[in-house]
């Protein structure tokens, strides 16, 4: 049951934050306390960004996960269980928002404002009684810079044999006006020849994703990788400063379980 908990806790790191700086998502709701695990990834994350430069796709990243009573950190959200029991969680949660670019990132940006990213608070539920589950989480962003939100809805299905957690997931992401218009917009001031004025609508966002997680059941040590899909609607697909309708991210990383 412990290493349950853990390839929950290791799984809570890997997909949900691919959009934040690493990859991470809850595919179980977990069983009980954990003590704090830390490690470190490398993710890869093709922004689809005119002219994104290559050295920025490629970044080091921390992990850290802890499971207490209540409270929980998983990657790069962290929040407080209401619910927990039967299969059923349900918490209010922060996460850090990983989107944006700084004008440098690509010569086509440049003379744009940077976009930063941010710390968005909200609710999960995640419904997880068998190896078929489902998550849904809304998050708007506190830390006044997009003041957006974000909707994401997600069905998995998790698969264990041996020392190995398998775990495909298909969903969707949607994003309000606010939020499409400040990572993917062009203020009038920023409009230049060839990158014209642009103001984006609310839209939903559509991915895959699958991880992979091994650890023997006497080791404290874990190895994950995983891969992310993202296929974008409209309102980014259509905006000046973006020059592909996907997004692909992947990571693998190791981690320890201190006892």
């Amino acid at each position: 049951m412990r290493n349950l908990s853990i390839f929950s806790a290791v799984g809570a790191f890997l997909l949900l934050s691919v959009s934040q700086a690493s990859l991470a998502d809850e595919f179980a709701v977990s069983t009980g306390k954990r003590p704090i695990t830390v490690g470190l990834g490398i993710l890869y994350k093709d922004k689809p960004y005119r002219d994104y430069e290559s050295d920025e796709k490629t970044n080091l990243v921390p992990v850290v996960l802890y499971e207490g009573e209540s409270f929980f950190v998983r990657g790069s959200s962290l929040g407080w269980k209401f619910i927990h029991s039967n299969g059923l969680e349900f918490a209010a949660v922060g996460e850090y928002l990983a989107d944006g670019y700084d004008s440098s990132d690509s010569d086509y940006l440049r003379g744009m404002s940077d976009r930063d990213p941010s710390f968005g608070v909200g609710a999960h539920v995640i419904w997880n009684p068998e190896a078929l589950g489902f998550k849904l989480t809304a998050v708007t962003d506190a830390a006044d810079n997009s003041d957006g939100s974000q909707v994401r809805g997600e069905v998995f299905y998790k698969y264990r044999t041996g020392d190995w957690m398998l775990k495909p997931s298909a969903g969707f992401v949607w994003q309000s006006d606010n939020y499409n218009d400040y990572y993917y917009g062009v203020k009038n001031s920023e409009a230049r020849p060839g990158r014209p004025a642009y103001s984006a609508d609310d839209d939903f966002n559509y991915r895959l994703g699958a991880v992979a997680i091994y650890q023997e059941k006497t080791s404290p040590w874990m190895y994950a990788g995983g891969l992310r899909y993202d296929i974008f609607g409209g309102e980014i697909k259509d905006s000046p400063i973006v020059d592909e309708d996907n997004e692909l991210s992947a990571f693998i990383g190791v981690a320890y379980t201190f006892k």
